[in-house]
């Protein structure tokens, strides 16, 4: 994270989007485990206007549908529900671009909302047609800010490169003087992936990048968040004992 990053002057009100439940299909690798997972996105509220950081499952998909049977939760009502109207939204921020972490984009394509992508996970997309729904994933040309590293997209807030479980897997970190949050997507699958340092062969994208899975893991801990936000778990809070992943 650059050192010129303009941390605000007190943390913005961040809040969890319980946007959908999937039903894992039994050749998953955690369905032994888990046989649901929890999706989350976050709506970080910036005095610029919300910033929305993943935005769920998508509708309309028949293959996602039929594997997942996700229970799903829509993107505008998820953020009425606590006072912050889709049409206020002035940034999405997609930690990656699999189904379940960009399936709402189109509430926003056709307007002014950019959405800030890692050319990597984009390059991804083009190249394997069964990476994702691409007609979720991929925002009109002129939405899109395709980014190559790091990238400060408000005071206080600045994109941070964490690839591991995808090429262009990238985590928010927000900055005040009062201390410091990560939204981190799913660079874990499980809590005690992050808090152990370690993680599971079928949340990394290939065998290459293992380490940098782990290093990305160590770049979040390195900037001492007070809480630390994931996509598919539990928050993590450093004074807090380690928790189970939510079911």
């Amino acid at each position: 994270m650059s050192e010129l990053a303009v941390a605000l002057r007190s943390l913005p009100r961040i809040e969890r989007l319980d946007l959908a439940v999937l039903t894992l299909p039994e050749w998953h690798p955690e369905a032994p485990n888990q046989p649901t997972a929890p999706v989350y996105g976050y709506v970080i509220d910036h005095p610029d206007g919300p910033i929305v950081v993943d935005t769920g499952v998508g509708f309309g998909n028949d293959f996602i549908e039929e594997v997942y049977q996700p229970e799903c939760v829509r993107l505008d009502g998820a953020l009425g529900a606590i006072g912050i109207e889709a049409s206020s939204i002035v940034g999405v921020v997609n930690s990656h671009l699999h189904f379940d972490h960009c399936g709402q984009n189109p509430l926003l394509y056709g307007t002014d909302v950019p959405f800030f992508l890692q050319q990597l996970e984009v390059d991804e997309v083009d190249r394997d047609r069964f990476y994702t729904d691409a007609e979720w994933a991929l925002p009109p040309a002129a939405q899109r800010r395709l980014l190559g590293g790091d990238f400060e997209m408000a005071e206080g807030v600045t994109i941070l490169t964490t690839p591991g479980h995808t090429p262009g897997h990238q985590s928010v970190v927000v900055e005040s003087t009062v201390g410091r949050v990560v939204v981190a997507g799913q660079a874990v699958w499980e809590l005690e992936e992050f808090v152990d340092e370690r993680v599971t062969v079928s949340n990394v994208f290939s065998d290459e990048f293992h380490d940098l899975a782990i290093d990305s893991i160590r770049r979040i801990k390195a900037l001492k968040p007070q809480t630390v936000y994931f996509a598919h778990c539990a928050a993590h809070r450093p004074n807090d004992a380690p928790q189970r992943a939510e079911q």
